[in-house]
């Protein structure tokens, strides 16, 4: 196992003989403690104390971290590190202490950990009385080959497999009902040995159900069809409608639970189904079901053009991220098609795909592909007034699929090649590592216009951070016939190489996503936009409205959302005023007096500043990646893995309640955990007091379509807005009067971040 060395380096000022600034004052320092050689293994904690000599504020130190584990319980004297309850190889860290009075001086401790062989799993799948099993055990930390034993008995009707690796199965189908605990041992080639006390518990068959939640619109005099499942039960079953009536054209089939036909009327009827099962005694199950109906006239034309597009999600509970482009005719009809969409253990790249769409005249539409070798996917979106669009996947109609947001942009076809992009970027990319675990990067970058990458800089934050990062990379986009999808590879020195597509929106903005094949032992998962940086982009100094969201672990899993406004003076004086949702609990910030930000001429900037929580201060780091004055990617140094975007807001302080005036289209950010909701939104607003919203939605219910609701709202002059319902709140940023950030209240426990858009 390797050790864990700890090296303490003391930041020094040094004073040049004869500069007044010198005179007789002593030199600010900081000692940290311990400062010797320190050992130890994955899952333990080491306390950590900065002193700061000379420092007449007493402001004392803020504390960041770069590599694996995290900090907790940061105060400006001490910190305790954490290092990582997993890790298939032993690997370092790096803690650094920053003086708050004076932040040139710093203090750091590189950091071991060693790994450990452990059996990482905490506990196995419930099972199912007579259904198949598969439930999966993993070791991590050892040498291979393995070896597994088990003590104990499993439920009758599963077996343990043989296995030499890292992991071990158990299958079968069970024959008995009960909890059966047993104990699973593991050994590797270097004499390592780890077990776990486990169980398994057989549950009885849950009882038969209506598993669809909700059904598609359809369009008058378009053909319908769409098919009720149930879930559980034994079949074949049969189906009828016992109460209400389908829509005027549509006919339900029994033996198939296919709802057809052609609609005649738009309307919204609501109805009851129910389904009889083929067990003995039978079994019965009533769902209560709607089906919108829109009128044949559409506004299609508006869709009219080349366009790619970027999702990220949830298939079911696993990560997902998918990107393509295709063309629209503006009649409903798209050909040309490419997409790419990635998961864990399941990469399709380039595939082409032909679709259809249909778009209403208040600006919801929705799209279905066909891809070429089977397979279909639905959207649906919300168009701005420059016809991009706000776009969510819309086919989960019982809550166990595919769910993700995004955006649906508009392409310059001009820009369709490797010397197109040339210039400054920077980027920022989320998503999950390969062990499943939240996970975001920000950085900047040079392109030639030949395909190369240089001057490569980022920082990731992985619960645990790895700060300015030095990469190069390649680039190439094909030309023969041209195409808007291009690959590249960024490669980090002494970590290897990672490989991604990317969709050409301009030359000032790529649609990126991670096309590496992920499972336990391999590449994350990260998705998002690059864009060049143009203007000021090395300077703070104004006002940004930012939106970011975050996943804390450390006492459960809570979705984090967050909106404000960064103020800046040009001077390194920096004020943060936010609105924060953290699991349902919603509340108001503004930081300490002290706040600082640093900008380098790479657009890299550090923003630290502090917050009251429980009567403490408590230490906050950004980092930001600009791509103009005021406005860039946003990614902590947190262990809930903070990340977002930020915009310049001009004319601060003037809003008024006009300002938030006409319609806006919206749309959710990727959501935080696989129960969260994707939907996309109309708005109008009187410029008086009131929203009226039609929003499509999808999350584990499954599907809701067309709904409306009212909310009033009040602007302050910051553009800070507070809008309600009866039994809901959302506040509300504006960035200008064509653009906004909102934030679910505390009726809304996964923090849900939305943008629109006029």
């Amino acid at each position: 196992m390797g050790k864990f060395r700890i090296h303490g380096l003391v930041g020094i000022l040094v004073c040049v003989l004869g500069l007044p600034s010198c005179s007789s004052k002593s030199s600010l320092t900081i000692t940290l403690t311990p400062d010797t050689t320190q050992t130890i293994n994955q899952g333990e904690t080491l306390n950590i104390t900065a002193t700061v000599a000379n420092d007449s504020t007493s402001g004392g130190v803020t504390w960041s971290l770069s590599g694996v584990g995290s900090l907790s319980g940061a105060t400006n004297t001490s910190v305790t590190y954490v290092a990582p309850n997993v890790l298939s190889t032993s690997t370092s860290a790096t803690i650094t202490a920053t003086s708050v009075a004076k932040t040139t001086v710093t203090a750091t401790l590189t950091i071991d950990v060693s790994a450990v062989l452990t059996i990482t799993s905490t506990s196995l799948p419930i099972a199912t009385l007579g259904q198949p099993y598969i439930g999966v055990i993993s070791a991590d930390g050892g040498t291979a080959p393995f070896a597994w034993t088990l003590t104990g008995d499993l439920p009758p009707g599963l077996a343990l497999s043989s296995s030499t690796s890292s992991s071990i199965t158990i299958s079968g189908t069970p024959t008995a009902l009960g909890a059966y605990p047993f104990s699973i041992g593991v050994t590797d080639s270097a004499d390592g040995s780890a077990s776990k006390d486990l169980s398994i518990t057989v549950n009885p068959k849950p009882p038969l159900s209506v598993a669809t939640k909700s059904l598609p619109a359809g369009t008058v005099g378009t053909p319908y069809s769409s098919t009720l499942h149930a879930a559980n039960g034994t079949a074949p079953y049969s189906w009828s409608i016992i109460a209400g009536a389908l829509p005027a054209g549509l006919s339900l089939t029994a033996n198939s639970g296919v709802i057809s036909g052609t609609p005649t009327t738009a309307e919204a009827p609501q109805f009851t189904v129910q389904v009889t099962d083929s067990s003995s005694p039978q079994q019965t199950a009533t769902g209560d079901l709607s089906i919108l109906i829109n009128s044949n006239v559409s506004d299609n034309a508006r869709l009219n053009g080349d366009y790619a597009f970027l999702v990220s999600g949830f298939d079911d509970t696993t990560p997902f991220v998918a990107a393509g482009s295709f063309v629209a005719d503006g009649n409903g009809n798209i050909t040309n098609g490419t997409i790419d969409t990635n998961e864990p253990g399941n990469l399709q790249a380039n595939l082409s795909f032909t679709g259809s769409y249909s778009v209403d005249p208040g600006g919801l539409g929705t799209m279905g592909l066909s891809m070429s070798g089977g397979g279909t996917r639905s959207f649906a979106f919300a168009l701005t007034a420059n016809n991009n669009a706000k776009i969510i996947e819309f086919d989960d109609l019982a809550g166990d699929g595919t769910r993700d947001s995004g955006v649906l942009l508009k392409q310059d076809s001009n820009a369709f090649s490797a010397s197109a992009i040339t210039g400054n970027y920077a980027f920022g990319l989320l998503g999950a590592d390969a062990a499943g675990a939240r996970y975001g990067l920000a950085g900047a970058l040079h392109a030639d216009g030949a395909g190369t990458f240089s001057n490569g800089v980022l920082d990731s934050d992985d619960a645990g951070v790895t700060a300015n990062v030095a990469f190069s990379g390649t680039y190439s986009v094909p030309f023969n016939p041209p195409s808007s999808r291009g690959t590249m590879t960024i490669s980090i020195a002494g970590q290897g190489k990672t490989n991604y597509s990317f969709y050409i929106v301009s030359a000032t903005q790529l649609l990126v996503m991670e096309i590496d094949q992920v499972n336990a032992a391999a590449s994350p998962l990260v998705s998002g936009n690059m864009l060049q940086q143009t203007g000021s982009h090395d300077t703070l100094n104004g006002t940004s409205v930012f939106e970011t969201n975050a996943l804390d672990t450390s006492s459960g899993t809570v979705s984090d959302g967050q909106v404000g406004l960064f103020t800046t003076a040009g001077a390194g004086n920096l004020t943060v005023n936010w609105d924060e949702n953290s699991g349902g609990t919603p509340t108001t910030h503004t930081s300490l007096p002290g706040a600082t930000y640093t900008v380098d001429a790479a657009g890299r900037a550090t923003l630290n500043y502090s917050v009251l929580v429980n009567g403490n201060p408590v230490p906050i780091s950004t980092v930001a990646y600009l791509v103009n004055s005021n406005e860039g990617f946003l990614v902590g140094t947190d262990p809930a893995v903070t990340f977002g975007f930020m915009k310049n807001q001009p004319g601060p302080g003037q809003f008024t309640a006009a300002s938030l005036s006409g319609t806006y289209a919206g749309g959710s950010v990727a959501p935080i955990v696989s129960a969260g909701n994707n939907q996309i939104d109309i708005a109008i607003s009187n410029g008086v007091d009131t929203l009226q919203f039609t929003t499509d939605s999808s999350n584990t219910t499954g599907l809701s379509q067309g709904q409306t609701s009212s909310w009033t709202y009040t602007m302050a002059a910051t553009g800070r807005a507070q809008a309600t319902k009866a039994g809901a709140d959302a506040v509300i940023y504006m960035v200008s009067p064509t653009e906004y950030f909102q934030l679910s209240g505390g009726q809304d426990p996964n923090a849900m971040v939305e943008a629109f858009q006029q």
